[in-house]
């Protein structure tokens, strides 16, 4: 079963509907560009994507092939991490069929297989499933036959900037096998397109799928009588720890883990790489005591004896510190605890890219963490800072500018609010049709989940007992025949009728049609493989159908003539009963926010659209304001500067993180929702102070904030805290900028009768 996020089902859209009208033109190799960055989950979206297609084409009109079988290419082993993945992701609905080369039935790629291929197994002449032979089974062959078929054949080009789009031996290749659609799956893409489908980094650091930045050598400091390598390593060290101990602080057993790549991309060992092997592993095991003896350090080379420790090392409290690696030989491979990389490069190889940092952008459980420290990934290298180049797409990710608290620092613990995240059902059914589908096969039928043929029979009789004719051999249709028309409007009887039976390959298409147009007022692209599975499912557990030929017979059984009304008042029955359960479950589902005790974070991280400025006064050193900052926020700045001789500090505060000071409100859609307040300011008095900057009339939601912002801040007053704020609008008089906030509850934002003049020293 597939789960996407919203930016992901956002993408599905986008591809099918860039597929349908390429399909839907002549002409082959029309070429398609899916760019989504490393992380975001690019191989689960493009097999929501291809199920969704096969659901859909069935249902095209203008299209002339209604069925498709894929070939997903990629290099060195990536095609066996997704074959895996595509065994898991349909499992249950069995929409798509994962095959590798000696799956193939009949000399063919049959509807809906994917064929997962290696690129370095195909890219040769001399290759068994490329050379031309006596057999006739060569991937040309199984292609030809397809669309011989009326199968259309789509080519999935994982990674495509590694392979795909260079050299002539690629070229020739897809030249050959002339797939009517090629797919170019990249963070990277090479390939440009009219139909192209792109998911935006930002979108997946908010979903909390990946780190907000990338942090280059945070904080590293000369180490006396060690080499630059020896001080880096050291660094790396005592950062790692220092995440191990945040995951424990927050009751969390994960165990981060730092990678160390060796310098050259190639598969063996230069000298260079033996020498800075040397050094890492006997610093390690002498002043760290982490070695592959205790288990603490796995490596990961060229050759077997050079693959140790490696077992079990993805799991998150893996005993795993360190792994030594190279980049040629675990291309592909992901550990979502991977949090920090030490990276030795030869001086040509001076650009960084996200590709070059992706092991360390996971989230080890796709969410972010209150303490904003594990939110970033952290790469140190032997370069100097001169020396790096960070292409221009990724410098809002990559970054080299963090700020720290100062000290000393008096803990605040001022309660802020977060609203839970919690994920909107949308109209498709979801995982849990399939459990209530089942029981009502049970309840309506009166039958039970069998394991041997008796029971299997036994439940088949009951289904006899109900008219639903069990043994059908053959699912026909019957095509009207020696009809003659004569071309004007007009109604005719059809007398004689000629019976085709449905072959195997043909069966499917007619299933998934019939699954489409019954899931009630569930949105049929959403919910065809999840009707679709359980139907499948019941053939399993109850008759005996099991996956392969058996699910043929569960498509024959439902979809023969005299039993299909029946099945259809059973998937109605189903519907009902899900869509009773779904409406107790969103009754208990409302956004609601969560308390939490607040403070100045120890570290913030500022990407490429802050910039440096001086400040007397802000907590946070150095500070840093966004270049497109408001005018307001700016002036504000200017006028708490101005004012250091009553302030302790002042904080600019974020917007959407965990680390982000925030007040619950409800929106003017009467949503619980939260309001980031730009400023909290610590006077010298003991007051702290809140204000956000706004102009008037500037948001729908202005009203609402500033009066969320009173209650909160006379609740903490009742309980004796010394307090103020309120949203703050500047006002000119003559030269002089006013700044008026009002100390009560407002009921609109037109002007600001009735507002106080802020006056920090006489507060």
């Amino acid at each position: 079963m597939i789960h996407l996020k919203s930016y992901q089902e956002k993408a599905v859209k986008g591809l099918l509907e860039n597929i349908l009208e390429q399909l839907g033109t002549p002409g082959r190799r029309k070429k398609l560009v899916f760019k989504a960055p490393t992380g975001s989950g690019k191989t689960v979206t493009t097999a929501a994507f291809l199920a969704r297609l096969v659901e859909t084409l069935p249902q095209q009109t203008v299209i002339r092939r209604t069925q498709a079988a894929f070939i997903w290419l990629a290099p060195f082993k990536l095609h066996e991490q997704s074959f895996r993945a595509f065994q898991s992701f349909f499992a249950e609905t069995r929409l798509l069929r994962p095959i590798k080369f000696e799956d193939v039935q009949d000399g063919r790629l049959q509807p809906n297989d994917v064929l997962f291929v290696n690129w370095e197994s195909v890219n040769k002449d001399s290759n068994r499933y490329i050379r031309e032979d006596e057999r006739d089974q060569t991937l040309h062959r199984y292609v030809q036959r397809a669309i011989g078929d009326d199968t259309e054949v789509i080519i999935i080009l994982d990674e495509a900037h590694l392979f795909a789009s260079k050299g002539k031996r690629a070229t020739e290749l897809l030249d050959k096998l002339q797939a009517k659609i090629e797919l170019d799956v990249s963070a990277t893409p090479e390939f440009s397109s009219d139909y192209q489908t792109i998911i935006k980094r930002k979108e997946v650091v908010e979903a909390e799928m990946i780190k907000r930045h990338v942090l280059l050598n945070p904080d590293i400091e000369a180490h006396t009588g060690l080499t630059a390598q020896e001080g880096l390593l050291d660094e790396a060290l005592q950062k790692r720890a220092a995440l191990r101990d945040a995951y424990t602080a927050l009751g969390i057993d994960i165990n981060p883990l730092l990678l160390i790549q060796l310098p050259n991309d190639r598969a063996e060992l230069s000298q260079e790489d033996q020498k800075i092997r040397d050094t890492v592993v006997n610093r390690l095991g002498i002043e760290h005591n982490i070695s592959t003896q205790n288990g603490r350090l796995a490596v990961w080379l060229s050759d077997a004896k050079d693959k140790i420790n490696l077992d079990g090392i993805e799991a998150p409290n893996a005993h795993v510190d360190v792994l030594l690696f190279k980049q040629a030989v675990s291309l592909g491979w992901d550990c979502p605890r991977a949090a920090i990389l030490l990276i030795f490069r030869e001086l040509k190889r001076e650009t960084f890219t996200i590709q070059t940092v992706g092991r360390i952008l996971r989230m080890p459980e796709q969410k972010h963490y209150p303490n904003e420290m594990l939110n970033v990934g952290y790469v140190y290298t032997d370069l100097s800072k001169d020396m790096i180049k960070v292409v221009a797409d990724d410098m809002d990710y990559i970054v080299q500018q963090r700020a720290l608290r100062k000290s000393p620092y008096e803990v605040l613990q001022l309660e802020a609010h977060r609203i839970l995240n919690i994920r909107p059902e949308r109209n498709r059914l979801g995982s849990k049709f399939k459990r209530i589908f089942l029981q009502t096969c049970e309840e309506t039928y009166e039958i039970s989940p069998a394991q041997h043929a008796e029971e299997y029979e036994n439940n088949l009789q009951q289904l006899e007992k109900r008219l639903i004719r069990t043994n059908v051999r053959e699912l026909e249709v019957h095509l009207p025949k020696d009809v003659e028309l004569s071309g004007d409007i007009e109604s005719k009887q059809v007398e004689k009728t000629l019976d085709v039976a449905k072959t195997a390959g043909e069966l499917r298409p007619m299933f998934i049609r019939f699954c489409a147009q019954n899931t009630g007022n569930y949105a049929p692209a959403d919910s065809t493989d999840v009707l679709s599975g359980a139907l499948l499912t019941m053939g399993e557990v109850y008759f005996g159908f099991s996956a392969g030929s058996g699910e043929f017979k569960t498509m024959k059984l439902i979809l023969f003539e005299e039993n299909k009304d029946k099945f259809v008042a059973l998937i109605d029955k189903a519907l009902d009963r899900y869509a009773k359960f779904m409406e107790q479950q969103a009754a208990q589902k409302e956004r609601k926010p969560e308390a939490y005790a607040w403070d100045v974070p120890v570290e913030r991280i500022y990407n490429e659209y802050y910039e440096e400025q001086k400040s007397e006064t802000h907590i946070l050193t150095p500070l840093f304001v966004e270049k497109n900052a408001s005018n307001p926020e700016v002036h504000f700045i200017e006028f708490l500067e101005r004012h250091a001789e009553v302030i302790e500090w002042w904080y600019k505060n974020g917007v959407k993180t965990q680390n982000d000071f925030a007040v619950s409100y409800r929106n003017y859609k009467n949503q619980w929702s939260a309001f980031y307040v730009d400023f909290v300011i610590k006077l010298k008095n003991g007051t702290v102070a809140l204000f956000d900057t706004k102009t008037l009339n500037s948001e729908p939601d202005f009203v609402a904030k500033h009066n969320a912002l009173h209650q909160y801040i006379q609740d903490k007053r009742d309980q004796g805290k010394k307090m103020i704020g309120g949203v703050i609008v500047p006002e000119k008089k003559g030269d002089v900028r006013l700044w008026k906030y009002c100390e009560n509850r407002i009921d609109n934002a037109h002007d600001t009768t009735g507002w106080v003049t802020l006056d920090l020293i006489t507060l």
